[in-house]
């Protein structure tokens, strides 16, 4: 049989003779050959290539497997790391879990071994592309398309997460580095081998449990050690607390606060600075650092995913990844509010500059002439109002007075100024040039008669008088990062040596 070069397979010489019409074979014979040509007893199987990336536990190298003809990554760890166990256990942690998570967000993995020389590897997809983190190459989204398109990857990632939180597993080393994006639009979420497996929860589906293979490691091994990335932990897990899947979310507000400014929140020079930041949690909102425009429904966002109390954040990814999706698709900037029978939602006079959209309830649309109670008209679910007063702070015209209990979309001018500046700049001046010369025209009619407007039935009687105002609801030890520096300026220090830093 020929030699194969590494990468791919010459045809074998059984199967050239297979084919060939003048070979006198028997069909037993072609047909042994046939499998011989796909399972050859010589070769090995996996052949490895060049080194793909070096991180501090191992490195990522090109193998090929010349059964599947298959181009894949491979994953070994360097020999310093054997000598520390619960690394050891990370890293066979990793290939197990990851193994277990089917989800087209998740890197699948197909095999893990030793290889002639005993070194343990694991082999996955070979994705192509890059880190998020160097994707957002610490530069702030300052445009709306390169924000849009990091928000994109963002939901994926959430989509990866929420998957791996249903099967009991949570990350607990999220961050930038851990995204690769591939040339194609490709998402997944990366680096397993410090997840946490949750207990079987009453009511779960036990076969859609990931299962733990491994030992326990001993409490001497593990005892006061924190795993993860400082600049994106949560309080609870720099404090080595307990955690359950509200702690990723803090870390996946930490990976969105990164998706928006361009570096994560908790900035230091060491590890240990980083982890005293984390322990306190106190986070600036994102565009205090950044001078970018950033919507507020997004500072909203990623601050409730940033609190220092697990119980005020989001309650799952799920949860967080929705607020993102609807603030995509355009219907995530703008309050709901409620109002009561008998509350006024605008008052005739003052200065507005909110519009309202019904979605529930019965209002009344009125004016003082004379001193009398003047109806105009009725609005129900569907109806908008105060709309004039999005682009020029103008005085209300009429009053709206709440009839039935109403809940209502508010859209304030700013959030509506956000929308026209995330548009075509044609579109957003066509916009306003139209909503202008609207407004015009309504306060030149506003000073006509509105007997046209006036109901031919009577109004229903109110039991109760108008309110005067609305009512809206409206020494401790670190296993840190070891497989990029904290901080690329300290590139050259050695984070190895803080590994195993034990409370005393």
């Amino acid at each position: 049989m020929p030699s194969r070069r590494p990468g791919g397979s010459s045809p074998s010489v059984a199967l050239d003779r297979l084919f060939d019409r003048d070979s006198p074979l028997s069909y037993e014979e072609r047909l042994e050959a046939l499998i011989s040509a796909a399972l050859p007893d010589q070769v090995p199987r996996l052949s490895f290539g060049a080194e793909l990336a070096r991180g501090g536990m191992g490195s990522v190298r090109l193998a090929f497997d010349e059964v599947l003809q298959r181009r894949m990554a491979a994953k070994t760890m360097h020999a310093r790391t054997y000598e520390h166990l619960i690394l050891v256990h990370g890293f066979l942690r990793e290939a197990q879990v990851t193994g277990q998570l089917d989800h087209p967000n998740i890197v699948p993995i197909h095999e893990l071994g030793r290889d002639e020389q005993g070194q343990v590897y694991f082999t996955m997809k070979l994705v192509e592309g890059q880190s998020l983190k160097a994707m957002i190459a610490g530069e702030a989204a300052t445009d709306h398309e390169r924000l849009v398109h990091r928000l994109e990857i963002f939901v994926k990632v959430c989509d990866a997460l929420s998957f791996a939180h249903s099967r009991g597993v949570i990350h607990c080393d999220l961050k930038s580095a851990n995204v690769m994006v591939g040339a194609y639009g490709q998402v997944y979420l990366m680096d397993w081998g410090g997840a946490q497996l949750l207990p079987l929860r009453p009511g779960a589906d036990e076969s859609q449990w990931v299962r733990d293979a491994l030992p326990p490691l001993p409490p001497s091994e593990t005892d006061g050690l924190v795993f993860g990335t400082p600049s994106y932990m949560s309080p609870e897990q720099a404090m080595s607390h307990s955690l359950d899947e509200r702690s990723d979310v803090f870390s996946m507000g930490a990976l969105l606060y990164e998706v928006m400014t361009g570096k994560p929140p908790y900035q230091a020079k060491t590890a240990m600075d980083a982890l005293l930041l984390a322990q306190q949690g106190n986070i600036a909102p994102p565009d205090s650092h950044v001078a970018v425009p950033f919507p507020r429904e997004l500072v909203r966002i990623v601050m409730k995913a940033l609190r220092r109390d697990p119980d005020d954040r989001y309650a799952s990814v799920a949860a967080l990844q929705q607020d993102i999706v609807r603030l995509l698709r355009g219907s995530g900037s703008f309050q709901t509010v409620r109002f009561a029978a008998g509350d006024h939602v605008i008052r005739e006079g003052e200065i507005g500059d909110a519009a309202y959209i019904v979605l529930g309830g019965r209002l009344e649309v009125y004016k003082l002439e004379g001193g009398h109670h003047v109806s105009l008209r009725w609005l129900g679910p569907g109806d908008v109002f105060g709309e004039t007063s999005i682009f020029a702070a103008s005085r209300r015209t009429a009053s709206v007075l709440v009839v039935e209990e109403a809940t209502l979309t508010k859209i304030t001018s700013d959030l509506i100024e956000e929308e026209l500046t995330s548009m075509k700049p044609w579109m957003g001046a066509f916009v306003r040039t139209l909503a202008a010369r609207f407004a015009g025209i309504e306060s030149r009619s506003a000073r006509m008669p509105l007997l046209a407007d006036r109901p031919s039935a009577p109004p229903p009687p109110r039991s109760a008088p108008p309110s005067a105002a609305p009512t809206s609801s409206g020494g401790e030890s670190v296993i840190i990062d070891i497989d990029e520096p904290l901080d690329e300026q300290h590139a050259a220090s050695d984070t190895h040596v803080t590994l195993l830093a034990r409370r005393e």
